[in-house]
């Protein structure tokens, strides 16, 4: 399914405390005001893409996953689901469309999980048998046979995740919105659900936009990579793209023993003041010496050697040093 948004907007209308006046009046009174949460959104996603939507919190990405959704409307723009309004054709979209957000509960709360997967196939009239296959399928890739008869405000936030995740494939939607599927799981969790993303893409391929702030969840299931940050894009490209957009330096943090001075090395330059049991410094992508790792490795002094890449946050500032 195609995804477009043409000078998308949307704004809120927010009520604040006001900050000065008397204390009655802080108490009882409102200041209405707008936050712009998007600002002039234009992207396009083919048939059969997957999309990684990263940015901070509060950037826009949920913003955007609920007005291709239909649940939100913009305040200025058009959003189209292969060529039709999302908000006015709903019902009629919402066979094609699986919405998995981690704070947006889709099953129901106090049934057992299996009788929640029955009511989604009423729902979506998917036919016994086809139902039945494709449910144990499912269950059995994430794991959550043993956790059927439970109900879901009784499953832990990973098998709640997981069982949520059944639930929005039961159909086989050829358009999948993934608002931050991942957060606050184990690596088991996130494995399993990556791992069953991936595999869809060489299946069935449906359309997916997932919207994360981690970068590792984005690299394991798509190829494409869309940057947001205060409601306005600030990248569109490959995830090699966006690597090389970390900037040429890489840092090595070096920990060790109290008062222990490491000595210098050329292409090493040392970052920030050190710390009594860790030193820091940056060195050229792709021009870290070989030698030099093994002697801090042989070194009896040092616990530990950490290569650590450019943060989002980094990632961010660099984009907008570039754009200005």
């Amino acid at each position: 399914m195609r995804v477009q948004l043409d000078a998308v907007r949307r704004s809120y209308q927010v009520r604040r405390r006001p900050e000065t006046g008397s204390k009655l009046t802080r108490l009882v009174r409102r200041e209405r005001s707008e936050v712009e949460a998007l600002r002039g959104i234009d992207l396009r996603i083919e048939p059969g893409e997957s999309v990684g939507y990263i940015g901070l919190n509060g950037a826009g990405k949920s913003t955007t996953m609920k007005l291709v959704a239909g649940i939100l409307t913009p305040t200025a723009g058009r959003v189209t689901v292969d060529g039709r309004d999302p908000h006015g054709e709903r019902r009629a979209l919402s066979a094609d469309l699986g919405y998995l957000a981690a704070q947006r509960a889709s099953l129901w709360w106090d049934l057992p999980v299996k009788d929640s997967y029955e009511l989604i196939r009423r729902v979506y009239g998917i036919e016994p048998a086809l139902f039945r296959r494709r449910s144990e399928e499912l269950v059995a890739r994430l794991d959550i046979g043993k956790h059927l008869d439970t109900p879901v405000r009784e499953l832990s936030l990973g098998n709640r995740t997981r069982a949520e995740l059944v639930g929005t494939l039961l159909h086989s939607p050829k358009l999948l919105l993934l608002d931050e599927p991942t957060i606050g799981l184990d690596i088991f969790a996130r494995e399993a659900i990556c791992g069953l993303l991936r595999d869809l893409r060489e299946t069935s391929a449906p359309t997916i936009l997932m919207a994360s702030h981690d970068l590792r969840d984005v690299e394991a299931v798509c190829d494409r990579i869309v940057m947001i940050d205060a409601g306005r894009l600030v990248h569109d490209g490959k995830i090699a793209e966006l690597r090389g957009l970390g900037g040429r330096t890489r840092r090595l943090v070096v920990h060790h023993a109290e008062g222990h001075t490491l000595p210098s090395t050329p292409g090493l330059v040392p970052v920030g003041a050190p710390a009594r049991t860790v030193t820091a410094f940056e060195y050229a992508q792709g021009e870290l010496p070989p030698e030099i790792l093994s002697a801090l490795f042989s070194d009896p002094l040092v616990d530990d050697v950490q290569l650590e890449a450019p943060t989002l946050e980094q990632l961010i500032k660099n984009l907008y040093g570039r754009a200005g």
